[in-house]
C-alpha cells in the first residue's frame, strides 16, 4: 500500500507539471522536459554499459540535450526543419566515433550502437514530443493522457488479477491481463477525447489510443529486457514508487515517434 501511495503521489506530481506546462506553451514543455532527457540518457548509459565502461556520462548527457534541443527547434523556428536537426545528429555520432577510436575502445562496435541507440530510442521522442504542439495542445496532452491511462490500466488490472504472463523471459510481472486493461483504459480516454477535442474523429481517437497502448508496452517490454541483462530492478531511483526516469517514460521511446507519424498521414 504503501508503495502504491508513493507512486500515485509520484505520477500527481508529473501529471501537474505536464499540464501546467502544456498550457503555458511548448517552450514551458521543451524546457520541463530536457532536464528529464538527460537524466534518462545518464540512465540508458549505465544500463547499457554501466558505471566502468564505455563513454563518459556527461558525453551521453550532452548527446541527449543536443539532440532534443535540434529536433525541438523546428516546432520554433519553421525555417529549422528536419535536415538540420537530422545534420547535427550526425556530426555529433561522427565525433563521438571519432573519440572511440582515438581512445583504443576495445568494444568499438558495441559502443557505437549504444551511442546511436542511446540517440534513435531515447533522445530523438524527447526532442519530438513538442511537435504535437503543431497540431494543437490538446493533441499533445491527449497523447500525454492515453499513455497515463495505458499505463495506469496495465498496473492496476495486472496487480488485481494478473495471472498470465505476457512475456516471462523478458519482465514476468507483466501480464496478459494488464495489457488488456490498458488498452481498456486507453480506449476510454480516446472515446473522453473525442468529446473534448473535434481535432480529430472518435475513429482516429481510438486508432491513437490503440497505437499508443501498443507501442508503450513495446517500449516497457524493451527497457525492462535491458533491466533483466543489467540485474537490476529499476532504471534509478529519482522517482519514488516508480524508479528511474526511464521506468517511467519507457513508453515514449516508440509510442511518440510512431503517433506522430499516423498524425502527419492524416493531414
Amino acid at each position: 500500500m504503501k508503495e502504491l501511495g508513493l507512486r500515485a503521489l509520484t505520477g500527481a506530481v508529473y501529471v501537474a507539471l505536464t499540464i501546467g506546462a502544456a498550457w503555458s506553451g511548448p517552450f514551458t514543455t521543451f524546457l520541463l522536459f530536457l532536464p528529464v532527457c538527460m537524466i534518462a540518457m545518464r540512465e540508458f548509459h549505465l544500463l547499457y554499459w554501466g558505471v566502468e565502461s564505455g563513454p563518459p556520462i556527461a558525453w551521453s548527457m550532452l548527446l541527449g540535450a543536443t539532440i532534443h534541443v535540434s529536433l525541438a527547434l523546428g516546432i520554433f523556428d519553421p525555417d529549422l526543419n528536419m535536415g538540420y536537426s537530422l545534420a547535427i545528429g550526425w556530426i555529433l555520432l561522427l565525433i563521438s566515433t571519432s573519440w572511440l577510436l582515438l581512445r583504443h575502445d576495445p568494444m568499438p562496435g558495441r559502443s557505437f550502437g549504444g551511442l546511436l541507440t542511446m540517440m534513435m530510442l531515447v533522445a530523438t521522442p524527447f526532442g519530438l514530443l513538442v511537435h504535437f504542439f503543431s497540431f494543437g495542445t490538446w493533441t499533445f496532452l491527449g497523447f500525454m493522457v492515453l499513455l497515463w491511462t495505458n499505463d495506469t490500466g496495465a498496473y492496476l488490472v495486472g496487480r488485481a488479477i494478473g495471472r498470465t504472463a505476457l512475456l516471462p523471459s523478458v519482465s514476468p510481472k507483466k501480464t496478459v491481463e494488464g495489457l488488456i486493461g490498458g488498452i481498456a483504459l486507453a480506449m476510454g480516454a480516446g472515446w473522453g477525447l473525442a468529446r473534448i477535442d473535434h481535432s480529430f474523429s472518435l475513429g482516429e481517437w481510438l486508432t491513437i489510443a490503440g497505437i499508443v497502448a501498443l507501442t508503450s508496452t513495446l517500449g516497457d517490454l524493451l527497457e525492462s529486457a535491458m533491466k533483466r541483462e543489467r540485474g537490476v530492478k529499476d532504471s534509478g531511483t529519482i522517482l519514488p514508487g516508480h524508479g528511474g526516469i526511464l521506468d517511467r517514460f519507457d513508453g515514449f521511446f516508440l509510442a511518440v515517434p510512431s503517433v506522430l507519424l499516423y498524425l502527419h498521414l492524416l493531414r
